[in-house]
């Protein structure tokens, strides 16, 4: 009799016990699996600089790999958003989204292509979304979304152009002419040589320790005048930058192969002069 006892008290414990599980669950949901943990890899035409940042220039393309280190969920879907619109357009690659659809871990692409021309600079901020493949669930008459979602933001520089390889000191050789105040010419100079150094702020714009070439400091016995010119492909040009009168500076060059570069000036003074940099 005691031992029938014993097991009607057990048998009703476990009752007890399961009825209070299946209360539980009925009163709680259960819990959502945590949301994707990935990281980017970023290639293509992008240009990273660890002083000034990153750049790109129209047309070009920014590759992103995205390594998903964890989603318990499974991996659903990407999408992409910019800070910028109509500034290019982003594509997932979908035979890499199909092959790591529903897993944990994996890889996935997404090309990002800026448009073919630009107005001005623009900053733009790419934002990268991995979302996961968890599904909502009905409980007590309520829908419970249980997507989870990491987004992480790539911040990059559009511009015309990332041309580098100008930056360096040269030596300076110039001929040319004085100005005369008006726009027009005053007498002659020949074979003045200076020391020039163009320094790159970033991808395809360089800063000019002295747009004069040496005319000002040695001839004038003045200051240099500092201004920047934009580098594009093997072609130089000035930004319009001007001296401490006010006088705007017109300058065009090329850079060739053996990194020399050539070079005319002029500015609304009338002084003018053709330039041979060459590479200390």
């Amino acid at each position: 009799m005691k031992k029938l006892r014993n097991i009607i008290f057990i048998t009703s414990i476990l009752i007890f016990i399961s009825s209070c599980v299946d209360d539980y669950m009925d009163a709680n949901p259960p819990r959502p699996k945590d949301g994707p943990w990935f990281t980017l890899n970023v290639q293509g035409d992008v240009i990273e600089t660890p002083a000034a940042g990153n750049f790109i220039s129209t047309g070009q393309t920014i590759t992103f790999t995205l390594l998903v280190v964890d989603c318990p969920g499974g991996i659903d879907s990407v999408g992409v958003s910019v800070n910028e619109d109509n500034m290019g357009n982003a594509v997932v690659d979908e035979n890499s989204l199909s092959a790591v659809k529903g897993k944990s871990k994996g890889e996935v692409i997404v090309n990002f292509t800026t448009i073919s021309n630009i107005q001005e600079e623009t900053e733009l901020v790419i934002s990268i979304t991995l979302y996961d493949g968890q599904q909502p669930i009905e409980w007590h008459g309520k829908t419970i979304d249980y997507r989870k979602s990491t987004t992480i933001p790539y911040e990059v520089t559009l511009i015309t152009c990332t041309s580098t390889g100008l930056a360096g000191t040269y030596n300076s050789v110039a001929n040319g002419y004085f100005g005369d105040g008006a726009g027009g010419t005053d007498g002659s100079y020949d074979d003045l040589q200076s020391e020039i150094t163009l320094i790159e702020i970033r991808p395809g714009l360089f800063e000019i320790d002295d747009m004069t070439f040496g005319l000002y400091p040695i001839l004038y016995d003045d200051d240099p005048a500092p201004g920047q010119v934009d580098f594009c492909g093997t072609e130089i040009s000035d930004r319009g930058d001007t001296d401490k009168y006010g006088d705007p500076f017109t300058i065009t060059g090329t850079l060739n192969g053996d990194g020399t570069v050539n070079l005319s000036w002029n500015n609304t003074y009338g002084d003018r002069g053709t330039v041979v940099l060459t590479p200390k």
